[in-house]
């Protein structure tokens, strides 16, 4: 463990400090808050640097074949390289809440890319920005906010293009300042194929190290150079941002955390839980001042787990703030914190959701070298239909090549139906091609890592075991009274949901019982569990054509999605009269994504769906028509 030299100046002023927090239990909220807010001049400023979607496949500073990124490499020399930092979710707006709440997501339903209706956080959870506020810092945000929650107005104190810690009214007051790029941004890649001119790019397009999920087309090498050079864009920011604090002489008292938000940009990484979608750059410069609050060596790598939820954490305990008992996360840096501690912290959480109009349900637990992922709804495959996804060429390309059955097994794998469980060996396999779930050897390990996801499911408890739709309309207004009013029912359908991970024979008659539940949703996840069984559940259709009439919606939606799967009835009229008449988006989306996953599979769609006036006014329920109009254009053209 590395040990700090005493330093007497910095004993001298922190011993206020420290007097004040053995007294913390003698003061209120309000006295505390009041007290910090009058000695906040020997307190570290921060700031964060986010480039927008990219994982650590980019870098060469934490990735064989990625840019050269000197500016970054510099940041890691003087402070510390976090070798295993995650995101817990797999796009911008999720992850984003993830990071200023330090609550997971599915906990309080912020992981809905986006929210079809912002969560109302109980008035009781001081968010960390809002604390540091109270304590003396000038907060400033340039400029993305992207949250899936309605965030206090105090939050920051600008919060615009302009704002910056060089606006703060105090110089001499500390600062948290964050800023986003969107060089690295997943818009950078919706080029024309046109614009493709491998002669401006600094990186060469036939010399990258493609993917082996990829197909290798010029296409593919050219959006990968393309990204590449985008990284170098990243770390000339990354410079700039570190000359303006060295002109106004802050780097002996500024801790700078660059990131990555999430994983990305190329096909099969934003949105999903592979480590492409989730293992994100992390490099924290430590300044000299305050050398003292970090237990590591510096210019080391950190091997310890980190995820967005620890950030909130650590940035309070930098701070010299105790964090609010709600937060999920841990603290990595700061007093207090051990820095072997940290190094064998070996396990990250994730999660992954409706992105947009494209639905899913996806968790993952990744512990060591090992990566599991739970595929909830997996008979949708990882391709299925994303308009702003679907805005990259390479991800029009790869859906083409798939279709003329031009690919081989590893890169046709993002086209089929995905199992329910997956399971991962980073350090053999790093792309995560080769699912070890069904492998004799790895059951033990299986069986850890699902009993861990299962009781994270149980206990936080993970509230999308609800339809969003359904959140929305019951539990919206009180989010946690919701979930610890129904967290036996949760449970009990976890535990449902878990019969999908079985063989069909053991499970056929508990899941008829289910399916004969008066609790619609057990009828629900029984159907859900059908249609991952697919064809080998067919000897179900008896019990589940009845429930194409039942008195839930949803119930009726994941009836008529496993009809149409197994192709014993249409399914479609079912679906219009949904989408005709339904008024929540939410349902009106769900159906819809049932009509997309069909046609992907062959349903041929012969007129131009109808929507509810209210539905019709969600971007979201637009843009999926407009693609199955498409589809309907398509069609008959061929």
């Amino acid at each position: 463990m590395f040990i700090n030299t005493f330093n007497h100046r910095r004993f001298i002023i922190c011993l206020p400090w420290l007097l004040g927090s053995i007294a913390f239990s003698a003061f209120s909220k309000e006295d505390l808050a009041e007290n910090v807010k009058g000695d906040s001049s020997d307190k570290p400023n921060f700031v964060w640097i986010v480039s927008e979607d990219n994982s650590i496949h980019y870098q060469n500073l934490f990735f064989d074949g990625g840019a050269t990124t000197p500016h970054i490499a510099e940041l890691a020399k003087k402070g510390l390289k976090f070798t295993h930092a995650f995101s817990n979710a797999a796009v911008c707006s999720s992850a984003r809440s993830t990071l200023a709440t330090g609550v997971y997501g599915p906990r309080i339903a912020t992981h809905y890319h986006r929210g079809l209706k912002k969560t109302k956080l109980p008035k009781d959870w001081p968010l960390f920005q809002v604390l540091l506020n109270e304590a003396g810092y000038y907060s400033s945000n340039n400029y993305k906010k992207d949250y899936n929650f309605k965030a206090p107005q105090s939050i920051w104190h600008d919060s615009s293009k302009k704002a910056s810690w060089r606006n703060r009214p105090d110089k001499s007051s500390p600062f948290f300042h964050m800023e986003s790029h969107s060089a690295s941004h997943e818009s950078r890649m919706h080029f024309s194929e046109q614009s493709i001119d491998s002669k401006k790019l600094k990186h060469q397009a036939n010399s990258v190290k493609l993917f082996p999920y990829f197909p290798d087309t010029a296409v593919f090498r050219y959006s990968h150079a393309y990204y590449l050079d985008k990284q170098l864009e990243i770390d000339r920011i990354v410079g700039e941002t570190i000359n303006k604090l060295k002109q106004d002489n802050l780097m002996d008292d500024t801790f700078i955390f660059y990131f990555g938000d999430h994983g990305g940009v190329l096909p099969r990484s934003k949105g999903y839980l592979y480590e492409s979608g989730l293992h994100v750059p992390l490099v924290v410069y430590v300044p000299k001042n305050f050398r003292h609050l970090v237990d590591f060596e510096l210019g080391k790598e950190v091997k310890g787990f980190v995820s967005f939820v620890d950030f909130a954490p650590t940035l309070l305990k930098l701070a010299g703030l105790d964090h609010p008992e709600y937060i999920d996360g841990k603290a990595f840096l700061g007093i207090g914190v051990n820095g072997k501690e940290v190094n064998n912290r070996d396990i990250t959480f994730g999660y992954a959701d409706r992105f947009d109009e494209k639905f899913d349900m996806v968790r993952s637990v990744r512990k060591g070298q090992y990566k599991y992922i739970r595929n909830y709804q997996g008979y949708y495959p990882d391709g299925l239909h994303n308009n702003y996804r679907y805005g990259q060429l390479a991800y029009k390309q790869w859906r083409k090549l798939n279709n003329e059955g031009k690919l081989n097994d590893i890169q046709s794998q993002f086209f089929q139906p995905r199992p329910a469980e997956q399971l991962f060996d980073i350090e053999a396999d790093p792309h995560e091609v080769n699912n070890l779930a069904d492998q004799p050897k790895y059951q033990q390990k299986m069986t850890q890592l699902r009993r861990y996801l299962n009781q994270q499911a149980k206990t936080m408890p993970d509230l999308s075991f609800y339809p969003e739709s359904e959140l929305i309309k019951k539990a919206n207004s009180d989010l946690i009274g919701f979930a610890k009013n129904h967290q036996d029912d949760i449970a009990a359908l976890v535990d449902i949901a878990d019969l999908a991970v079985k063989p069909y024979k053991l499970v056929a008659d508990e899941l008829k019982q289910h399916l004969s539940s008066n609790n619609e949703w057990h009828r629900y996840w029984a159907l859900i569990n059908a249609n991952m069984f697919g064809e080998q559940a067919k000897g179900l259709t008896e019990v589940i054509t009845p429930l194409l009439q039942d008195k839930s919606v949803m119930v009726r939606i994941r009836a008529a999605e496993f009809l149409g799967q197994i192709t014993q009835i249409n399914p479609m009229p079912t679906l219009a009269k949904i989408i005709a008449t339904e008024q929540s988006p939410g349902v009106v989306l769900a159906a819809l994504n049932t009509v997309t996953y069909l046609t992907s599979r062959g349903l041929e769609l012969n007129s131009e769906l109808q929507v509810s006036a209210v539905a019709r006014k969600n971007s979201l329920v637009r843009q999926r028509i407009k693609y199955l109009k498409s589809s309907i254009v398509s069609h008959k053209n061929n």
